[in-house]
């Protein structure tokens, strides 16, 4: 699995576990809702930074998610 597709993963997973909606999360980050869920369906790549803020906000990190598909 590439570090995108892991990132996507967790990012839909968090999202998921702490019920917050694709629109919350783009007010929080500053984005459209509609970036969102292009970042999610593979549409769109986030930049590091927009990966960061998204990673901020759901209490994923991208250290553990690039060390499990460097490991893979």
């Amino acid at each position: 699995m590439t570090y995108l597709e892991e990132f996507k993963k967790e990012m839909m997973r968090a999202r998921s576990e702490i019920k917050l909606s694709k629109s919350d999360l783009a007010r929080k980050i500053s984005k459209s809702p509609s970036f969102i869920c292009d970042i999610e369906c593979g549409r769109k790549k986030p930049s590091l930074e927009t990966a960061f803020d998204i990673s901020k906000e759901l209490g994923i990190s991208l250290d553990e998610i690039l060390n499990n598909t460097l490991i893979e």
